[in-house]
């Protein structure tokens, strides 16, 4: 009798190993323990050093090879999708699909003109694209699980879960070999990515994973920067007709109201007045945020789809990323005041239920301070998301605050 092949991880991540599943062995940290958000991802397994010079081989021989469409259902280029379910799911991929075609797409347009796009267009591109076809898998998924009760939700929590683990490692490699061939097919899975990753809290609330929001956010950034490549030198290859390349950017006669414009202003000149104790650079960098998100604010106020929402994660400079990652102070506050812009999806679409405000909730508890200027900032962040202060009282008002 042959023996049996061995297709286990033998030298995966500690998390996988006692949770008995795959690990990609790609970390650390792991895939598995970005998308389950596990600190900790640690290797007590060595690669013996022949293994390991296989493994760099191969991942240098993946990225230097063209990033060609690989067909979903394979290498004999047909492109239809198999039907088999995730291991261990019995959910059927025909059923995601239908969820998604029907219901799921909607939540991602932001126009009537969207619609054929992401109804019609971008499921044709997913049977060539794997990491596509994964990532809409995954959304839907997750959206069917916030139509159950929770007993019957878990099992589609953990399928999308899978699903958008599978997408991501395909997807970086993309990212990195931008085609005219693939770009389309990248720039549909950024904004699906960054919606799987916005859904996140509703699904983790109560399971051990509270206060990871802000690495949801990382995970959505890195992998945008990368797609901010396609707007820069590749814009002439996108096809699809998403907001960047339509109306969205065009200058319109908006307005903000006086509070949202009034606490934009104070953010700005806290920058400032922290100009003399940071770098220029720094102060550079937070300023053009701050700028760019006043203006998605703007075209919001406009039209309360998820476009300004999105494309302000998209645009954010690398250096204000990095302060993210070093826990910068500022670099927070104003991820809470996109916080406040994503809290006005809650009731508009599924996948930003409890985002917004779980995002504001985790990033006040690391910028309590007794600061005047910088409360006045946090009070409007609480208010404009329904907390009270540290007090648990009613929040303080801006006016008060003198910052011409």
């Amino acid at each position: 009798m042959p023996r049996k092949v061995h297709t286990k991880s033998r030298y995966g991540c500690d998390h996988c190993r006692r949770r008995r599943v795959k690990c990609d062995e790609q970390g650390p940290p792991c895939t598995n323990c970005i998308v389950r958000q596990l600190d900790g991802c640690t290797y007590s397994r060595v690669l013996p050093a022949y293994l390991l010079k296989t493994r760099r081989a191969s991942q240098d021989s993946a990225k230097t090879s063209p990033a060609s469409p690989e067909p979903f259902g394979g290498s004999n280029g047909v492109g239809v999708a198999p039907r088999s379910p995730l291991p261990s799911s019995g959910v059927d991929e025909l059923e995601l699909m239908h969820q998604f075609a029907t219901e799921t797409y909607s939540s991602l347009c932001v126009s009537e003109s969207e619609k054929v796009t992401w109804q019609k267009l971008v499921p044709r591109l997913a049977l060539k694209h794997r990491y596509l076809m994964h990532g809409i898998l995954s959304l839907a998924s997750l959206h069917i699980a916030t139509t159950l009760d929770p007993s019957q939700a878990r099992v589609y929590v953990d399928t999308g879960l899978e699903y958008h683990s599978r997408s991501l490692q395909p997807f970086r490699v993309a990212i990195d070999n931008l085609t005219p061939e693939n770009c389309d097919a990248v720039f549909a899975e950024s904004v699906v990515t960054t919606t799987i990753n916005l859904s996140l809290p509703q699904f983790t609330a109560g399971h051990g994973n509270e206060g990871r929001m802000t690495e949801n956010m990382m995970t959505a950034f890195e992998l945008l920067q990368g797609v901010k490549k396609i707007l820069t030198i590749g814009q002439s290859w996108i096809r699809l007709e998403l907001f960047s390349k339509g109306d969205f950017w065009k200058d319109t006669s908006a307005e903000l109201d006086e509070d949202t414009d009034s606490a934009l202003n104070q953010l700005l000149f806290l920058n400032d007045q922290l100009k003399s104790s940071g770098n220029e650079m720094q102060h550079g960098i937070h300023r053009d945020v701050i700028n760019h998100l006043k203006h998605c604010f703007m075209k919001f106020s406009c039209s309360s789809d998820p476009a300004p929402v999105i494309a302000w994660l998209g645009a954010v400079d690398n250096g204000f990323v990095h302060g993210i990652r070093t826990r910068s102070p500022l670099s927070l506050l104003v991820l809470a005041y996109w916080g406040v812009l994503l809290a006005q999806l809650d009731g508009e679409r599924w996948w930003a239920r409890n985002a917004g405000k779980a995002l504001v909730t985790e990033i006040l508890v690391s910028l309590n301070t007794e600061d005047l200027l910088w409360e006045g900032c946090l009070a409007w962040v609480r208010r404009k998301v329904g907390l009270q202060d540290a007090q648990g009282n009613g929040v303080h008002s801006l006016e008060k605050l003198s910052y011409s």
